[in-house]
């Protein structure tokens, strides 16, 4: 009987990812959480200091953010004006995605950061050889520890909230649910901080915290990196699997061969 391996994020990032491995698992793939644009004034405010020139660096943290940033620039009628402005800067992506759905929108990629950590990303950044205004474009659940790693290394730093995530309790979700409850399971992928916080609060929801854990047990969790392995570790939960390196297709590899498949 083939494997069963519930990756805990969206679709459209981890399906394509993953059919490589078809052949070797039965893989599912479903978000707890849901992403709208944060469309309100601090939006308007952050592109006319864009289209002034006011960054020097601007760091796009997944491409969710790229979403968003182009359905609130075309609802202004503003999307040519923002891909110029964002052109004229630097730009400095996370992970392969996120950087071909720049390059999709014609936006010029300046730099990508080797790994979608924390750790790596501000790395990348201070090997820049000045400091500068830098705007970080991400969700309103943000880690503040970005922001003070840049501040402490000189950098001015302006958080722009460009979208907001919600908890999504899904028809999908709950059937997933289901499936783990009833011993269907193998593995769980947990790719963000976030996405363990709302998978964790939905199931304990189901049958409180102590059973949550229990639900968990024998089943092989994986974290995409040092951070959701954190998050899931603080909640009780034991974590089997973690890349070296921060990626997603470190982290299948990685899987596969623990479910020695």
């Amino acid at each position: 009987m083939s494997k069963v391996v519930a990756i805990i994020g969206p679709r459209d990032t981890w399906a394509p990812l993953c059919r490589e491995y078809r052949h070797r698992a039965d893989f599912l793939c479903v978000s707890p959480l849901r992403a709208i644009p944060r469309d309100d004034a601090g939006f308007s405010l952050f592109l006319v200091d864009l289209f002034s020139g006011k960054y020097d660096v601007l760091v796009i943290t997944c491409s969710v953010v790229i979403d968003a940033m182009v359905e609130m620039s075309r609802r202004r009628g503003m999307e040519d004006r923002l891909r110029k402005a964002i052109n004229r800067s630097e730009l400095v992506t996370i992970g392969e995605r996120t950087t071909s759905s720049a390059t999709d929108q014609g936006w010029t990629v300046s730099s990508r950061s080797p790994e979608a950590t924390t750790d790596a990303l501000l790395a990348h950044l201070n090997e820049r050889e000045g400091r500068g205004r830098i705007a970080l474009l991400r969700s309103d659940q943000g880690s503040d520890q970005l922001s003070k790693g840049l501040e402490a290394s000189g950098w001015k730093v302006e958080d722009v909230q460009v979208y907001s995530l919600l908890l999504d309790d899904s028809m999908d979700m709950q059937s997933l649910l289901d499936r783990l409850e009833d011993g269907e399971l193998d593995a769980l992928v947990f790719p963000t901080p976030a996405h363990v916080q709302s998978f964790l609060l939905q199931l304990e929801e189901r049958c409180g915290m102590n059973g949550a854990l229990e639900n968990l047990k024998g089943r092989i969790v994986a974290a995409i990196g040092p951070e959701s392995q954190s998050a899931l570790e603080e909640h009780g939960v034991k974590v089997q699997v973690v890349p070296d390196r921060a990626d997603p297709r470190s982290l299948l590899v990685l899987l596969m061969e623990r479910l020695h498949v």
